[in-house]
């Protein structure tokens, strides 16, 4: 199949796809560098962190819009999230500015209803909470602000409670937080009126218009509203009247259903991850973002190993779902 049968949006070409795959790359290799220089103050530390983080997101995105098939997306999805996870556990408020996932921030707001929308649709439910971890550090900003973030939040975890309808971003947001509240038949043009709205609202993100960048110049990685397939599929809206639409995830919402419709795996499916250098928790075949090819089989009580010299961080293996 070529290249440009397989890609999902039509803004992409072979050519900047892997030219901008290996700029981001390089920008994770330089950063990675960069922060084994003890001398680095906090500001710098937390500029390479950042960068770190959204590139392997951007690399996540590019690969989806790419064509890539979602079922290779998994790994590239843990290290976006430990990537986040290791630039939060470091990042300081600076005065007079917001944290970097804060949601009162339309650009945060959806970076942050894009990971729950990824994690929940990939079938990685079990990096939610990390997720939440983030967003409840600062809770006095992020949480109980925006009545369709507490919906959502509340269908992927087992909080509950009353919810006020209220929206950080309404402009762009109402129709979809409309979908919520509203009959199931009106539901899909709901969902239709959003994403119809969707990326012309969106100006004050960095990405926009991305696309129209000189070749050789451009930072497009998709425009894709993934937080209206994460809907679609927690309220089970009928999406066939918006499904051939330019900014729907359409094949990853298809994948979410296709596992939503196979038996439940057994809760004793084992765990979920574990730090280089602690013993193995069970028998069953691990992988690590930390080293190419990495899946392997391990037994119980063995140590997990670790490679300290990786360009990518920490070891951390993670159990794999197909044991075959």
């Amino acid at each position: 199949m070529t290249f440009n049968k397989s890609r999902r949006q039509r803004f992409i070409s072979e050519g900047h796809y892997h030219e901008f795959s290996d700029d981001l790359l390089d920008t994770v290799q330089r950063s990675t560098i960069k922060l084994t220089n003890s001398s680095l103050d906090l500001r710098a530390r937390q500029s390479f962190m950042w960068a770190i983080a959204t590139s392997f997101f951007e690399i996540l995105i590019l690969k989806y819009t790419a064509g890539q098939p979602i079922e290779t997306l998994d790994l590239d999805f843990i290290k976006t999230i430990d990537a986040f996870e290791i630039f939060i556990d470091e990042e300081v408020r600076k005065q007079g500015e917001a944290l970097s996932l804060e949601i009162t921030q339309l650009e945060a707001y959806v970076y942050v209803m894009w990971l729950l929308s990824l994690a929940k649709l990939l079938g990685h439910e079990e990096q939610i909470p990390r997720i939440m971890g983030w967003i409840n550090k600062n809770a006095e900003f992020n949480r109980h602000r925006d009545g369709l973030f507490e919906y959502i939040v509340q269908k992927l975890s087992p909080e509950t409670g009353p919810i006020e309808r209220t929206l950080l971003h309404a402009d762009v947001y109402r129709p979809l937080a409309k979908v919520i509240v509203s009959p199931a038949e009106e539901r899909p043009a709901l969902v239709k009126a959003f994403l119809d709205g969707w990326y012309k609202k969106m100006k004050d993100c960095y990405w926009y218009g991305s696309h129209t960048d000189a070749v050789g110049h451009s930072s497009y990685f998709g425009y894709w509203a993934f937080e209206a397939a994460l809907v679609t599929f927690l309220w089970d809206v009928d999406d066939s009247s918006y499904r051939d639409h330019l900014h729907y995830p359409k094949d990853l919402i298809d994948f979410a259903r296709s596992r939503a419709e196979q038996p439940s795996p057994d809760t004793d499916s084992g765990p979920q991850r574990v730090v280089a250098n602690q013993p193995c928790p069970q028998s069953g075949y691990w992988y690590t973002p930390a080293k190419q090819n990495s899946r392997a089989l391990f037994k119980g009580g063995e140590l997990m190993p670790d490679f300290p010299t990786s360009t990518y961080g920490a070891t951390i293996w993670y159990w794999d779902q197909n044991q075959a």
